[in-house]
C-alpha cells in the first residue's frame, strides 16, 4: 500500500506541476510577476529563488499554487473594502481583463495538453490490451427473480457475440464494456452474431448508481481453462495447473468461469472439482480460504485474449491522442449531469486520497505485468486526472479558474474593475463550497481505505 501512495503521489505531483506551470507561463508572457511557485501546500520543505520567482517544494503533496502579485486584493479580508486599488506595475490587478483570462486558462488547458501528449506517446508506442472475448452471459441466469436486466429487454441471450455498438466495431469485451459505460440511459443501436446470423436490437443501459456508468447486465463469456496458478494457494496444494480446463464443479456443469463464480457465491469450505488435462479426466478437493470482505481466493485465474493496438505514426498517434482526450471530456460533462441522476455521491465521488491510492494500484499491477505496462498505465491514469481536472476547473465556480475567468468577463462587458469587497466575498462563497467538498470526499476516502 506504501508503494502504491508514492507513486499516486508522484502522478499527482506532475498533474499539478503541469496545471501551475500553465499559469506561469501565461502570467509572464502577459507581463504579470510570479511572486512565488510551490508544488505542494504548506510549510516549505526546499526552497530557491531565481529572479522574481521564489520557487518552492512544501510539504503536504496534494496540491501546489501559483502566487502572482496582486492577488492580495482579491483574496485576503484585510482588503474587504469597496475601494478599487491603485493598480502597480506588474500586478495580475493591473493586467487586462482578457489577459486575467488568458492566465486562468492557462493552468487548466496545460493539463489538457499533457493528457494529449501522454495518450499520443502511448498510442505511438504501441501497447496490448488483455480482455474476454466479445462473447456475453446474461447475468439474469445467474440472479434470477432478482431484478429485469436491460440485456433481457433487448432480447439478448447466453453466447452471443457483440460486434458493434452505434457502428463502433467492438472487438472484445472491455469495448464493448467502454462502448455502454458512458451511455446510461441513451439508446444504443447493437449488433450481434447468434449461431452465425448477424441480428440488430435496440438497447437502453441503466445507470449504475454506485459508479455513475451505464450497464445492461451481462458477464464476459471466460471458458474454464486455467491460465495461471498462484504458488502456495488452494488450488497449488490442490494439483491444478495451466491449461487444465474445469468440466464439473460439485455436481454442477461448468461452462464458463461463471459457473464456477456461482458455486463460490455459496462460500463452501471445499469444492470437488472434475476436470481435464491432456484428455484426461482427473478429480480433486479446492479448499478455500477467504479475505477479510470474505471473498474466496481459488488461487487461479483463467485465460483471456491479449489485443494489440494497431501501429501508428507519430501524426495518427497525435490524432488519436487527440480524439480520445476530447472523447473523455465529453464523458466529464455527462458524468456531471449523472451525479444529479440518483447517484450514490459517496461511492461514484472520489478525493485526492482515494485517486492516489487507486493511481498507485493500478500502476502497481501494471508494472506487475512488465516495466512498459507499469507505465502505460500510468500515463493513462493521468490523463483521464487531467482531463476532469481541466473540466472541472473551468467550471465557473467561485475559487476555480472558471470563476475567476468569470470574473474577468465580467470586467470586460461593464468596463470597471470589480472591487476587492465583492471579489473577496465571491472567493470565499468558493473556498466555502470546496472545504465543504473537500471533507465530504476525504471521509468517503478514509472509509475506502479501512474497507481495503
Amino acid at each position: 500500500m506504501i508503494l502504491n501512495i508514492i507513486i499516486g503521489l508522484i502522478g499527482l505531483g506532475m498533474v499539478v506541476c503541469f496545471h501551475e506551470a500553465g499559469h506561469f507561463i501565461a502570467a509572464k508572457l502577459c507581463g504579470v510577476k510570479v511572486e512565488a511557485f510551490s508544488i505542494g501546500w504548506g510549510p516549505k520543505i526546499l526552497s530557491f529563488t531565481k529572479g522574481e520567482t521564489e520557487y518552492r517544494l512544501s510539504l503536504l503533496p496534494m496540491g501546489g499554487y501559483c502566487k502572482m502579485k496582486g492577488e492580495e486584493f482579491h483574496d485576503s479580508p484585510e482588503n474587504d473594502t469597496q475601494e478599487v486599488p491603485q493598480d502597480t506595475e506588474g500586478s495580475l490587478n493591473a493586467a487586462h481583463p482578457l489577459k486575467k483570462a488568458i492566465i486562468y486558462f492557462a493552468g487548466p488547458f496545460m493539463n489538457l495538453i499533457f493528457s494529449i501528449i501522454a495518450l499520443s506517446v502511448i498510442w505511438m508506442s504501441g501497447f496490448s490490451v488483455m480482455s474476454p472475448e466479445n462473447r456475453i452471459i446474461l447475468a439474469s441466469e445467474y440472479h434470477p427473480g432478482e431484478q429485469e436486466f436491460a440485456a433481457d429487454r433487448a432480447g439478448l441471450k447466453t453466447g452471443d457475440y457483440v460486434t458493434a455498438v452505434n457502428g463502433r466495431e467492438i472487438t472484445n469485451f472491455q469495448d464493448m464494456r467502454e462502448a455502454i459505460a458512458v451511455k446510461a440511459k441513451d439508446t444504443l443501436e447493437m449488433t450481434i452474431l447468434r449461431d452465425g446470423q448477424e441480428l440488430h436490437v435496440s438497447i437502453v443501459p441503466e445507470l449504475n448508481k454506485s459508479t455513475g456508468a451505464g450497464t445492461i447486465g451481462v458477464y464476459p463469456w471466460i471458458d474454464p481453462v486455467i491460465d495461471q496458478v498462484t504458488q502456495n494457494s488452494s488450488a497449488y496444494i490442490a494439483g491444478l495447473q495451466h491449461g487444465d480446463i474445469i468440466v464439473m464443479a460439485e455436481d454442477q456443469e461448468v461452462r464458463n468461469y461463471m459457473d464456477i463464480v456461482s458455486v463460490l457465491w455459496e462460500k463452501p469450505s471445499k469444492v470437488h472439482l472434475t476436470y481435464l488435462r491432456d484428455g484426461q479426466k482427473m478429480e480433486t478437493e479446492l479448499i478455500l480460504n477467504y479475505n477479510d470482505q470474505g471473498v474466496a481466493d481459488p488461487g487461479f485465474s483463467f485465460q483471456v485474449q491479449s489485443y494489440d493496438s494497431p501501429d501508428m505514426n507519430i501524426f495518427q498517434a497525435l490524432r488519436k491522442g487527440t480524439t480520445e482526450s476530447f472523447k473523455t471530456l465529453a464523458i466529464s460533462v455527462k458524468s456531471l449531469k449523472l451525479l444529479f441522476g440518483g447517484v450514490d455521491l459517496s461511492q461514484a465521488v472520489s478525493g485526492p486520497i482515494r485517486i492516489t491510492y487507486m493511481m498507485g494500484e493500478i500502476t502497481s499491477q501494471g508494472f506487475g505485468v512488465s516495466i512498459s505496462e507499469g507505465l502505460i498505465s500510468f500515463f493513462q491514469f493521468l490523463s483521464l486526472i487531467n482531463i476532469a481536472l481541466f473540466f472541472m476547473n473551468l467550471l465557473p465556480i467561485p475559487a476555480l479558474d472558471g470563476g475567476g475567468i468569470l470574473l474577468c468577463l465580467i470586467e470586460l462587458v461593464t468596463r470597471k474593475k470589480i472591487p476587492p469587497k465583492a471579489a473577496f466575498r465571491y472567493q470565499m462563497i468558493g473556498f466555502a463550497l470546496l472545504i465543504t467538498l473537500m471533507i465530504f470526499t476525504v471521509f468517503n476516502d478514509v472509509i475506502f481505505l479501512l474497507r481495503k
